[in-house]
């Protein structure tokens, strides 16, 4: 199986770590994004990651490459976490490419709601709900790892001791270490 992915996406990074942990081990190719030549478009017309061939089959996103690879939670509370994780990580990037527009064409309205919509999703769960090694556990690691290098206008950690604390315990996991994406400006 080959997962196609960017180093900068916090969806793909959620299957790469758990494969790294869990296996099974799937080969990885970098594909640029937003780009008419990517090598992921003849199979996958709209070019999102992650995207894991399976045979003849692509399988795009992160949810359903997850149900693929059995690595779903089978209680309702743990898809119900998942769910949380990954609408936070939803906001943040709405946050994040409105912020990336110029200045003058940034939505004040957009911007505010998906801030306090990620402060009101941080403050509603508890850390100790959620098992690093889960799917669940993953996806929040990675949308708070993607605030600590893609995002850094997110100052999730103020006032979140007990979250911040279960992060700097779940990042130093070497499947987190092997797969930090890049450094963004924003």
């Amino acid at each position: 199986m080959i997962l196609f992915f960017s180093a900068g996406s916090p969806y793909a990074r959620i299957i790469r770590i758990l494969a790294r942990e869990r296996g099974p081990r799937l080969e990885e190719q970098e594909v640029p994004l937003r780009d008419p030549t990517s090598p992921l478009l003849p199979l996958h017309p709209a070019g999102r990651v992650p995207a894991l061939l399976d045979g003849d089959a692509l399988i795009a996103e992160t949810l359903l490459i997850l149900a693929h690879l059995g690595w779903l939670s089978a209680d309702v509370a743990g898809r119900s976490r998942l769910g949380r994780a990954l609408s936070l990580l939803d906001g943040i990037a709405v946050w994040n490419r409105e912020m990336r527009r110029p200045e003058e064409l940034r939505s004040p309205a957009v911007l505010a709601l998906e801030e306090t919509r990620a402060a009101r999703i941080l403050d509603a769960l508890d850390p100790a709900e959620f098992d690093p090694a889960s799917a669940e556990g993953t996806a929040l690691l990675c949308t708070l790892g993607y605030g600590e290098r893609r995002h850094r206008v997110w100052r999730w950690r103020e006032g979140r001791g007990r979250l911040a604390a279960w992060f700097d315990d779940a990042a130093r996991r070497p499947a987190f270490s092997e797969t930090l994406p890049p450094i963004s400006g924003i």
